[in-house]
């Protein structure tokens, strides 16, 4: 042994002892793990097992070990992997931007594919996506670095490729025949079945023909004498109902006119006793003033005329007299004006009376001046609120309520009659507003659905007839199905869905006639009924009654708009002649 060492070179030597050195067992062979110890120590990091074990497979006889022989090319195969895993380790920082030590799989194939050319192994690639631990997450260096190092075998490329194109092969050949026979057997049994079924169908079509036909025309018969006698049953009922209750809605009505009109005027004169009163304190206090000025100017006159000092302090006791005087008295005018504005209740009055009452900075024992800010707050309140319920819109409703409630104390007592209206309108444009938001989220499947029907259900056509009524298409022009056919299928500016969605409710209180025969047909069925036949139908009847009972109420506000300016006109007539009564009196009084 000693002989074959002496005559081996440095490097041999080199090998020999290295070899020997982790050769512990003295087998003649080092096993994975001895190969990666030796080459921890040859090398800075050394280099991972799967490395070593993929260089094993590549360099030696048996993959396992490795005898002494082999040592020398398994140490180049390392060092060639070694030196290629720091090149391909800055490769694959340089795909990880988020710097997790992981890229996507996508970037990790491109990394393979440009590692191995054309040499890159898609089934391979395959294999391993679809064994890893924990699929879809990301590819870690460590997990493709042994494949990146391995020098691809164009022999395993090419039987890869064959194996491929003859599986393909194989399975269109077999789709083939499958589909063949399936063919073969369907036509088969399709013939069979055809005559067969072909005599039977023939004599069962013409045996229901006959049968529907009959039964048909007795329904439509049995139907149509019903829906005579009960429409004849619900108009009288209609009636009965309609004349009782404008009856009593008169009688409500004319109760509730003469309870107001009562109430204003025993408010009134208890108002107008009070606004004489205080006209008469602020006419007292404007001639008291004006007598303090003309005193206060006697006073500066004689002052300025004094010829010794006993005339000038003499004067001048008058002068600071005359001043205070005018002042009580013009205190007194405005506290006067105050409790004039508050009894007379005048935004006009109210403002300037406020203004100058502040500017004073007069005490308030009475508390007038709250009394008037919070009567001018209600008044603003109530304008507000009667301007959003006029605009009638929603959002501008709400912000008027809220703006009563913060400034108004207790609301639903002060403003009961507004509050209540407006709570009722608030009702009303939500409503409004959802059902515009059912007809926005209408799908077009559901229009189609009514379009589909060729002989439609009563419900669904005469609520159809109904809607297009409002849109201005005459009744007799809807009466034939094509033509509700024709208009639902519309799209674009005469689309069914935006008609509805622009419409204006004004349209109805112009058209009285058109509102009283669409309410007529409306009624002939309730909401579950129509539900029951079509969903598209129902949103489209929720639609059509609340615009004539929003169309309804406009007309209501209207009419009750214009009852109220008239008599706001004759009741600010009235308060000018009483007004006027009053200071001709103050006048006579002063005089």
């Amino acid at each position: 042994m000693s002989v074959i060492y002496a005559e081996l070179n440095e490097k041999d030597k080199c090998l020999y002892d290295a070899f020997k050195l982790y050769d512990i067992d003295m087998k003649g062979e080092l096993m994975s793990t001895e190969v990666m110890a030796l080459y921890d120590d040859i090398r800075f990091g050394g280099i991972s097992l799967q490395q070593v074990q993929a260089a094993m497979e590549y360099t030696c006889a048996t993959a396992d070990c490795c005898v002494r022989s082999e040592l020398m090319d398994l140490l180049q195969e390392l060092d060639r992997r070694y030196f290629l895993i720091q090149d391909l380790r800055w490769e694959f920082s340089m795909l990880d931007r988020e710097m997790k030590d992981t890229v996507t799989a996508e970037r990790a194939r491109w990394l393979m594919q440009s590692v191995h050319g054309k040499f890159f192994s898609r089934r391979k690639w395959e294999k391993f996506i679809n064994t890893r631990p924990v699929s879809g997450s990301g590819v870690s260096f460590a997990e493709i670095e042994v494949e990146l190092c391995n020098i691809p075998n164009i022999m395993d490329i090419e039987d890869e490729l064959l194996e491929q194109q003859k599986e393909l092969e194989e399975k269109e050949k077999r789709q083939k025949e499958l589909e063949q026979a399936a063919q073969d057997e369907r036509k088969m049994r399709q013939k069979q079945r055809e005559e067969e079924e072909g005599e039977r169908n023939e004599n069962e079509r013409k045996r229901k023909e006959a049968i529907h036909r009959i039964e048909q025309e007795s329904e439509a018969e049995r139907k149509r004498k019903e829906q005579e006698q009960e429409e004849e049953k619900q108009r009288a009922i209609d009636e009965q109902i309609r004349q009782k209750k404008e009856e009593d809605d008169e009688r409500k009505k004319e109760q509730e006119e003469a309870e107001a009109v009562a109430e204003q005027q025993q408010k009134s004169g208890v108002n107008a006793e009070q606004l004489q009163q205080a006209e008469r304190q602020a006419m007292m206090a404007e001639n008291a003033e004006k007598e303090a000025q003309e005193d206060l100017r006697k006073a500066r006159e004689k002052k300025a005329k004094a010829s010794d000092e006993k005339a000038r302090k003499e004067a001048e006791e008058l002068e600071r007299k005359a001043k205070e005087k005018e002042i009580e008295n013009r205190n007194k005018k405005l506290r006067a004006h105050l409790k004039v504005a508050i009894v007379s209740e005048d935004k006009d009055q109210l403002e300037p009376a406020i203004e100058d009452f502040e500017k004073a900075k007069l005490s308030d024992p009475d508390m007038d001046l709250d009394k008037a800010k919070l009567i001018l707050s209600m008044l603003n309140a109530k304008d507000d609120l009667k301007k959003a319920m006029n605009k009638r819109h929603l959002e501008s409703l709400e912000k008027a309520i809220r703006m009563v409630w913060r400034l108004v104390p207790n609301p639903e007592v002060q403003l009961a009659s507004e509050m209540a209206a407006a709570n009722k309108l608030l009702l009303q444009l939500r409503r409004l507003e959802r059902i515009r938001a059912e007809i926005l989220e209408l799908k077009q499947s559901t229009v189609a659905e009514i379009r589909s029907y060729s002989a439609p259900p009563v419900a669904v056509q005469t609520v159809m007839i109904g809607t297009f009524l409002l849109h201005g298409h005459p009744e007799k022009e809807t009466k034939s199905w094509k033509t509700v056919q024709a208009l639902v299928g519309k799209t674009g500016k005469e689309g069914l869905k935006r008609r509805c969605l622009e419409y204006d409710p004004d349209n109805l209180v112009k058209d009285q006639e058109t509102a009283k025969r669409a309410a007529e047909l409306f009624k002939k069925y309730d909401l579950d009924e129509v539900r029951d036949v079509s969903a598209g139908a129902a949103t489209f009847y929720v639609w059509a009654t609340s615009m004539l009972e929003e169309a309804e109420m406009r007309a209501e506000a209207a009419a009750e708009q214009v009852k109220e300016e008239m008599k706001e006109q004759k009741s600010k007539k009235t308060g000018m002649n009483k007004t006027g009564s009053v200071k001709q009196g103050q006048i006579n009084m002063s005089i």
